[in-house]
């Protein structure tokens, strides 16, 4: 994979809510990228399990980071979740992104949120980019 280095870094370093998560972007280049965030009591939602809008935050990085790992500036027009299970907050959570179809103008992506200690798929989203140029 050959990583688009200058919008990668620049979203590395910009990025506060990802930097307050703790989520780190382990890879993103060629239309595909895998971001990863340790689980703890402080996401939990009031069940226990990891808040909704963690898991969605660890997905919208993977996505934001795969549609730009181009080298094109990209941003999100529409993403839809699907939990597909419950997330008990301990361990690891990973997401990995990658570009589906795509337009002269939009990026069509699929992003999986799964978690490794047993390769369960927790989420999945759906996203579009527009290409900005």
């Amino acid at each position: 994979m050959t990583e688009n280095k200058d919008i990668i870094k620049l979203i590395r370093e910009k990025d506060m809510l990802a930097k307050k998560l703790g989520i780190e972007i382990v890879e993103a280049a060629d239309g595909r990228s895998h971001v990863t965030m340790m689980l703890d009591e402080t996401v939990a939602n009031g069940v226990g399990n990891a808040h909704g809008g963690t898991i969605f935050s660890l997905a919208d990085l993977a996505f934001a980071t795969a549609c730009n790992s181009e080298g094109i500036l990209s941003v999100s027009i529409e993403a839809n979740i699907h939990y597909m299970a419950p997330c008990i907050c301990e361990g690891r959570l990973d997401a990995f992104g990658e570009k589906v179809s795509e337009t002269k103008s939009l990026g069509f992506y699929k992003i999986r949120v799964v978690r490794p200690s047993d390769d369960k798929l927790i989420a999945e989203i759906n996203a579009i980019a527009f290409k900005k140029g």
